[in-house]
């Protein structure tokens, strides 16, 4: 198909994409984010990434693939490094008119560039990364948001933090919030054995202290005191900082309260979002929120945190209920009231209204990359 609009030769938008075959939310939206730029007409894809991800890139870019570029083996520091200071003259030589950053860096380079701005928490939460991206990388995001020649904000809360670290960075954001993801939608649930046919609550993401997980944990034998059965279902990997965390939700998985699934596929998410009798979503700060998007879409009721990403995310939806993130005694109220409220029929699943697909996430995109790129 040709996309209206399109100009007459295709443009050549060089990609870090150095998440691409990793789960989280950034992953996700790297993959999304070729994906949905392969899908056009218009564009030519120089994608970064590991070597081990060739075949998922190929997959993902299809015809659109102009080149790949092969990261180094070197850990996540070493990436970083070479995403900064040594990709730039790759992607000039490899016929680049435009580099995407897809996560914290944009490269030093004469082309225009970038950046999407998941959140700024790299920054303001530098204390919860790792000693490694506590040395290196808030000076580096800091310094790429203001080399980067445009910036794309994931919400307008996110745009917003971003003026409020520097009103330099405003005048050159656009926002374009996140689309649901196309595999989610189309694979088949694939239920979740010791799930079938119980009551459960669903948290998805990581145990990092900004999740707030712990503040669940914290409350949760009053929960299944307060509604014998009604289980908590963690589904992620631990994160950084989370070792009290983990050792407490190990406690509560071996007295049965609780289950942690680990390295579950989109398959079983789906089942999870399409069986849980609600969602939890109690994080501190968020810079958009996939779960509570992905949630809404399967009809899911969520009760979640007042950030303003989320507020943003869930505004048009009657299924979530906002709650204080540190009020534990009203999420535990609201938690073992919800436990008693059967869930309607499964409806086929819906995003809510004003989400955009990303088809529209990447037309907002594309716009921008034109108006960057010399005529």
């Amino acid at each position: 198909m040709q996309d209206a609009g399109a100009a007459d030769s295709p443009l050549r938008v060089g990609v870090l994409a150095d998440t691409i075959d990793r789960p989280g939310g950034i992953g996700r939206y790297t993959s999304e984010l070729v994906a949905a730029l392969a899908r056009r007409d218009d564009i030519r894809l120089i994608v970064a990434a590991p070597r081990a991800a060739a075949a998922r890139v190929h997959q993902l870019a299809g015809q659109r693939l102009h080149s790949m570029l092969t990261l180094p083996a070197r850990g996540q520091l070493g990436i970083a490094l070479w995403e900064r200071y040594l990709s730039g003259p790759r992607f000039e030589r490899a016929g680049a008119q435009i580099v995407h950053g897809t996560k914290h860096l944009v490269p030093r380079t004469h082309l225009p560039t970038v950046l999407t701005v998941h959140d700024v928490m790299t920054i303001t939460r530098a204390d919860e990364s790792s000693f490694a991206k506590r040395l290196f990388l808030p000076r580096q995001y800091w310094t790429s948001l203001d080399q980067a020649t445009g910036l794309v904000a994931a919400s307008e809360a996110t745009r917003d933090r971003l003026r409020d670290l520097s009103s330099a960075w405003d005048s050159k954001t656009v926002v374009a919030p996140n689309g649901l993801s196309k595999n989610l939608i189309e694979t088949r649930a694939d239920p979740v054995p010791g799930l079938v046919g119980t009551h459960f609550a669903l948290v998805v993401g990581d145990l990092a202290p900004r999740k707030n997980v712990g503040m669940l944990l914290g409350i949760w034998e009053d929960v299944a005191r307060a509604t014998p059965g009604f289980r908590l279902v963690v589904l992620g990997h631990p994160g950084p900082h989370s070792a009290s965390t983990t050792s407490r939700l190990e406690e509560l998985v071996a007295s049965g309260v609780a289950v942690w699934l680990r390295g579950a596929d989109d398959a079983a998410l789906r089942w999870c979002y399409e069986h849980a009798t609600v969602v939890l979503f109690p994080t501190l700060e968020e810079g958009f929120g996939f779960p509570l998007l992905e949630a809404l879409t399967f009809g899911a009721p969520v009760i979640a945190s007042t950030d303003p990403a989320l507020m943003e995310v869930g505004a048009a939806s009657p299924l979530v209920v906002h709650l204080d993130a540190t009020a534990r005694d009203d999420w535990l109220d609201e938690i073992t009231r919800i436990a008693t409220v059967p869930r309607g029929p499964q409806q086929p699943p819906a995003p809510p209204a004003g989400a955009l697909t990303w088809e529209a996430n990447v037309e907002i995109l594309v716009s921008l990359y034109r108006s960057l790129v010399p005529a």
